[in-house]
């Protein structure tokens, strides 16, 4: 599953060895005031991107954050 409807713009349009980033998320998740911080490396070229969700949109996508996320 990609995730890349979570990132923003500016890091989907960077340079990826393949034609695009496919990004998913990584076991590494961090909550801060109000947001919470999830970490994605890209499935092709290892680039990391951190996106902060606001509580919600965490809460929304948390099932699949989980599932999908790459336990090391």
């Amino acid at each position: 599953m990609n995730f890349n409807h979570l990132l923003p713009r500016n890091e989907l349009i960077s340079k990826c060895v393949a034609d695009k980033h496919y990004f998913l998320p990584t076991s590494h998740i961090e909550a801060t005031l109000g947001y919470i911080a999830v970490r994605f490396r890209c499935k092709n070229c290892n680039r990391l991107a951190t996106v902060f969700l606001s509580e919600e949109e965490y809460r929304i996508n948390e099932n699949i954050i989980k599932k999908f996320g790459e336990i090391k």
